[in-house]
């Protein structure tokens, strides 16, 4: 044996205790630095399905609605006879959102803001606002209910319903914006002209798509999907997406959030 090599009984080793106390602080210390980054993906997660939970249940009642209509989505508007403003969008989606006790109470006959529908027009629906914006006004000034959203104003025409399977047979539903959140000049859910244009940007103007707290909006899509889109997004692809039978080439853009 080398003389100056030490045997295994001269070797001194930590006892037992030691080691583990050792191994303990460096798992402590590793899950102190992966701590905040695990924390911020939670945050990021639970903050996205935020967003998307309202959108999704609205494209759920759409689905529905298309269901038991032959295929096609409700009118952006109504209008009477002498092309005044009835009733919108999300009034036809009440029975399909668990409020058809609310629906029967409505005078169809009657514009939305007439005195004869202002007690059912004047609730707030929480599913009409986005939960991710509790600060966001819930009335306007006149004592009605409003909206978070808004529907394509090219998939919802006033006085007209456009068929799901033609905007499927053209540029397709998952290409095809069909509602989305907003963060300016909300309008009562009740409104005729609760609708807009995705092409005209998102977050540019009071009448635009937008996000109350991010450079993008959150949008549903024509097949029921929910995804973040950037501010920046190329105009000829916002374009595409929001014409519903267009037949424009989508080009490749910004995927999911």
């Amino acid at each position: 044996m080398n003389p100056s090599q030490p045997s295994d009984s001269d070797r001194k080793t930590l006892p037992v205790s030691i080691q583990a106390l050792i191994v303990f602080m460096i798992v402590g210390a590793m899950i102190a630095l992966l701590y905040p980054a695990v924390k911020q993906s939670r945050e990021m997660t639970r903050s996205n399905a935020n967003h998307r939970g309202n959108l999704r249940m609205l494209g759920m009642a759409l689905a529905t609605y298309s269901d038991i209509s032959n295929q096609h989505l409700p009118m952006g508007g109504n209008t009477d006879q002498l092309n005044q403003p009835l009733h919108g969008w999300m009034t036809s989606l009440l029975p399909y959102i668990n409020e058809s006790a609310m629906a029967r109470e409505i005078d169809d006959s009657r514009a939305w803001n007439a005195p004869e529908n202002k007690k059912v027009f004047s609730i707030v629906i929480p599913l009409f606002l986005n939960s991710h914006f509790p600060e966001g006004p819930k009335q306007n000034a006149a004592g009605y209910g409003l909206s978070h959203f808004s529907a394509n104003s090219q998939l919802f025409p006033v006085d007209q319903s456009i068929s799901t399977e033609t905007i499927q047979s053209a540029d397709g539903l998952s290409n095809t914006i069909m509602a989305g959140e907003i963060s300016s000049s909300f309008p009562a859910w009740g409104s005729a002209t609760n609708v807009r244009d995705p092409a005209k940007g998102l977050n540019g103007c009071p009448d635009c798509f937008g996000s109350p707290d991010r450079k993008g909006a959150f949008l549903l899509f024509a097949d029921g999907h929910v995804r973040f889109i950037d501010q920046n997004i190329a105009p000829q692809v916002l374009k595409a997406l929001s014409t519903p039978a267009g037949g424009e080439p989508i080009p490749q853009w910004e995927q999911e959030f």
